[in-house]
């Protein structure tokens, strides 16, 4: 099998929905993750209810029965504390092991603003700008990449506006098997070999113009890993993880193989939903995308990022300095795209709101942070159901709406 067919393709695009390609005898179809991930139920949850009611089980079990998916959890905070928190459904589809509050989700894309935060750390430390350009990082180890790159900005990559291309298999070293989980090189070698591939391809757009792209992350994985001397894992765990007390975080596929300690992933085939086990090849993109997409999490972990993110664009130093944080928070011009974040002026019940979400075609997770509202929510489920996760975002946001003064 080669390189190219045994890797999961993903191409998530925050803007116009994640996209993967799916596995078929012999070829590949790129196909919407809704159409292509079973879970074609629809369900409405009429009688929402409001937060803190004690009715969030029954609320999460209305949707997940209704789209006929193996799990689904959800957790709200405001004022930096959870407000309700709920996880229904098995780890395994048509297993005993039932998902709980403290168990492990993959949180796909929405690992690019964690890895735009890390960035804005280095950036207090000085060690380089947000405004540094690919060539100063990187050309001393990619002589070759094109002009177009050089100045292209570590704050444009974060936006995806560096034109780097859609197709992250156009790579030489990656159709070679190079970057894949068994190769023989280092990983900061596999992402550094993977971006010189990248900066030597062609513009898919012109620099300044948004176009979501996994490259324009791992381009700033090489880039972190060069200035700092470090892999992007072991910065990610001290700088981030452990400063807000993360400890259940980590990278890949949650769980150890054979075991249901934790909720497997699940695809769609003939269907039917299929469980994945967490040491098979096909249970997560390769580890080299981390900087992209590979971070898992616990709904209690995730709510300390969430609410950093909420203190300190509402004026609160803390893991950064707030100005540093609004300054992440801020959309580029001509986009709607900020550090990992989507902006979004009226997206919580007419309130500005900053969104992402994330899928490797096994899991799926959408967040929504509002300032105004010091809130902010996750949903996620062990399955590739788009659907489902957004009808909750949307019930957990009326939820929220109903409470009482």
């Amino acid at each position: 099998m080669t390189a190219v067919s045994k890797f999961r393709k993903q191409v998530e695009t925050a803007d116009t929905g994640p996209w993967l390609v799916c596995r078929l005898p012999g070829i590949f179809c790129i196909a919407l993750l809704i159409a292509a991930c079973g879970g074609g139920n629809s369900s409405k949850v009429n009688d929402a209810g409001s937060a803190a009611d004690g009715n969030l089980t029954t609320v999460l079990e209305t949707a997940r029965s209704g789209h006929g998916i193996p799990a689904l959890a959800a957790v709200l905070i405001q004022n930096g504390a959870i407000i309700e928190i709920g996880a229904v459904g098995t780890r395994v589809v048509d297993g005993q092991e039932a998902v709980t509050t403290v168990d492990q989700w993959h949180l796909g894309s929405i690992t690019k603003s964690m890895t735009s935060t890390l960035l804005a750390v280095l950036i207090e430390r000085e060690l380089l700008d947000w405004n540094t350009t690919v060539a100063e990082v990187l050309l001393a180890d990619i002589p070759d990449m094109r002009n177009e790159y050089r100045d292209v900005r570590v704050e444009q990559l974060m936006a995806h506006t560096g034109g780097l291309a859609v197709d992250i298999t156009r790579s030489p070293a990656f159709q070679a098997g190079d970057i894949n989980d068994t190769s023989q090189l280092s990983m900061t070698e596999k992402r550094l070999l993977w971006s010189a591939d990248l900066l030597r391809l062609p513009p898919d757009a012109s620099i300044g113009t948004h176009l979501y792209s996994n490259a324009n992350y791992i381009v700033l994985g090489a880039i972190i890993e060069k200035v700092t001397g470090e892999l992007w894992e072991d910065l990610m765990d001290r700088e981030l993880f452990a400063p807000l007390e993360m400890f259940q975080t980590g990278f890949g596929p949650p769980g150890i193989s054979g075991m249901r300690i934790q909720p497997w992933g699940h695809v769609s085939q003939d269907g039917k939903w299929e469980p994945i086990d967490p040491g098979s090849f096909d249970a997560d993109s390769t580890l080299a995308l981390g900087p992209a997409g590979t971070i898992h999490s616990t709904l209690r972990d995730f709510s300390m990022y969430l609410a950093a993110h909420l203190a300190g664009e509402r004026g609160n130093d803390g893991l950064l300095r707030s100005s540093t944080f609004v300054r992440l928070h801020a959309s580029q011009i001509g986009t709607d795209y900020a550090g990992g974040w989507v902006v979004n002026s009226n997206g919580w019940a007419g309130s500005r709101s900053f969104w992402h979400n994330g899928s490797n075609g096994r899991w799926f997770a959408h967040t929504v942070i509002a300032p105004d509202r010091n809130a902010g929510v996750l949903v996620v489920t062990n399955s590739g159901s788009r659907a489902a996760v957004e009808e909750v975002i949307g019930v957990m946001i009326r939820r929220f709406e109903a409470m009482p003064n």
